[in-house]
């Protein structure tokens, strides 16, 4: 937080139902009292190392979206508070405020994450169960505004932590690894067979496509940052035979789509189960995703038929929703869940 967000925060903190639901320590914020504010407590916390108190902050424009609090912070914990300006309600900003509260709580080697809020304030009570936090008990408690108030108390447990994944990623017979440059002849050879891309969107690759795809992949490496894929290849005993994809879904911070490709001479061996498996366990695990989803040509009776092998609900089927290669195609959705 700069002084640049002041009158941003000033006339955020003062907006009606900021003033109802957060209990922010002081009754009234000016553009001077918030600069005092930055220079003092916040300034102040942050060596101490038991305060932080953030901006959320449009990506784009660098605009003053909310205000994002982590305070009582000990050796494994602390309590977090949030609000959104009244301009920019409506966006999900609140659930992306939470969510990157996690992170920042996990990557600085936090174990739990806690908040409280009011029991009528449904929507921090939405945004909390979204962001993976569980609703425990209610009790009388004191509101950094120094009210005595009734709380709903919440707990994420933030452990094992969020951040980039250990590549390759073994499995009993497989090894899942990253793209890398040289990947592009053995992915046209697969991607030109008309039986591997008959029920996929993509048309036969050319090389000049291959190239370009691998420049893609190989940053896409991770979830947690841009942009929000992880592109693995298939290995078995060495030799490239296909590649699982994992990406997030839209803005939706955990809910993610998976594809997937074998080369058709290594089928009706189990690898294809065994990569999408380890991929799957990877999302929720170690991602701590809530709604994996997994669509596919109705025609692809292969990949519905792994789909359901692993688990996954047939959710829909969308009839006639999709133009491919020159007609009209029926889509099925399945997802996995959370455990």
């Amino acid at each position: 937080m700069t002084e640049s967000d002041a009158a941003s925060y000033a006339e955020g903190a003062n907006d009606p139902e900021v003033r109802r639901y957060a209990h922010l320590p002081e009754p009234h914020y000016t553009e001077d009292s918030v600069k005092e504010m930055i220079a003092g407590p916040v300034e102040n916390g942050l060596n101490r190392g038991d305060l932080a108190i953030l901006t959320l902050a449009d990506e784009a424009t660098g605009a003053f979206l909310g205000s994002v609090v982590l305070f009582d912070v000990t050796d494994d914990s602390a309590e977090l508070g949030f609000w959104i300006h009244p301009d920019h309600r409506g966006r999900g900003m609140a659930g992306v405020a939470a969510v990157l509260a996690g992170e920042l709580a996990s990557r600085s080697g936090l174990a739990t994450l806690r908040a409280r809020t009011v029991p009528d304030n449904v929507a921090s009570r939405r945004v909390l169960g979204f962001a993976g936090f569980e609703a425990g008990q209610t009790a009388r408690g004191t509101a950094p505004s120094g009210e005595a108030v009734d709380l709903v108390h919440f707990e994420r447990r933030l452990s094992p932590p969020e951040g980039t994944v250990v590549l390759p990623l073994p499995t009993e017979r497989l090894v899942l690894r990253p793209h890398r440059n040289g990947d592009e002849a053995w992915l046209q050879t697969l991607y030109a067979r008309e039986d591997v891309t008959r029920h996929l969107l993509d048309h036969p690759w050319t090389p000049e496509v291959a190239r370009d795809k691998v420049e893609q992949r190989c940053a896409q490496t991770d979830l947690s940052g841009r942009p929000r894929t992880l592109a693995l290849v298939i290995e078995h005993d060495g030799e490239a035979i296909g590649d699982v994809l994992l990406w997030m879904d839209g803005e939706q911070d955990r809910s993610a789509e998976i594809g997937w490709v074998l080369h058709p001479d290594h089928g009706g061996q189990g690898f294809a189960s065994e990569a999408v498996r380890a991929v799957l366990d990877l999302g929720f695990d170690h991602y701590r995703l809530h709604r994996i989803v997994a669509r596919m040509d109705a025609r692809n009776t292969a990949s519905a038929r792994l789909a359901e092998r692993l688990g996954m609900r047939k959710e829909a089927h969308h009839r006639q929703d999709w133009w491919s290669k020159g007609e009209w195609t029926d889509t099925l959705i399945y997802a996995l869940l959370e455990k």
